[in-house]
């Protein structure tokens, strides 16, 4: 049985699968009720036969660093399924939840560099994935070129991507 306790403090103080950190999409499900997730607030999009909505998710809401849905108990099937690799290893016993909660802490410390670097660079729509906001940063106007802080920037996304793929998509 999954400790609700340990699961609330690694999830409230990471939302890195909800704020457009790990995952740009969230496909809906079989069984799960588009018309109802619209009428919670979910913008739902549809593409070549598929429904999916944006991430960052606009339920998703951080305050003072802890993070929450607005609407959770009524959140998407894949949603509900999706356990990141450090809440995985400590409803397993692998993980202990300090150094679980250490790599949520390393991961929104790396997240911030990039943004700070981002927004040296370029103003970005803040309700795209991360990945897509660096993207358009790293985007040169024609005739552009490129910065040392691009460099930095493609180098900060390079080493937030590789710890992401390391301790928390699975």
């Amino acid at each position: 049985m999954r400790d609700t306790t340990e699961t609330e403090r690694l999830c409230s103080g990471c939302g890195m699968c909800c704020d457009g950190v790990l995952f740009h999409t969230v496909e809906l499900q079989t069984g799960d009720q588009p018309r109802k997730l619209s009428a919670l607030g979910l913008k739902i999009r549809k593409q070549k036969g598929v429904e999916f909505f944006l991430q960052p998710c606009s339920a998703h809401r951080e305050v003072s660093g802890k993070c929450s849905c607005l609407i959770y108990e009524d959140r998407p099937a894949r949603c509900r399924a999706f356990d990141c690799r450090q809440l995985r290893g400590v409803l397993s016993g692998e993980v202990t939840e300090e150094v679980a909660l250490e790599k949520i802490r390393a991961a929104r410390e790396k997240v911030s560099q990039v943004t700070v670097i981002m927004g040296q660079i370029a103003e970005t729509n803040p309700n795209r994935s991360l990945t897509h906001r660096v993207a358009n940063a790293l985007t040169l106007p024609k005739g552009a070129d490129q910065t040392p802080l691009h460099d930095e920037l493609k180098i900060a996304m390079e080493d937030l991507e590789a710890l992401l793929v390391k301790d928390f998509r699975v």
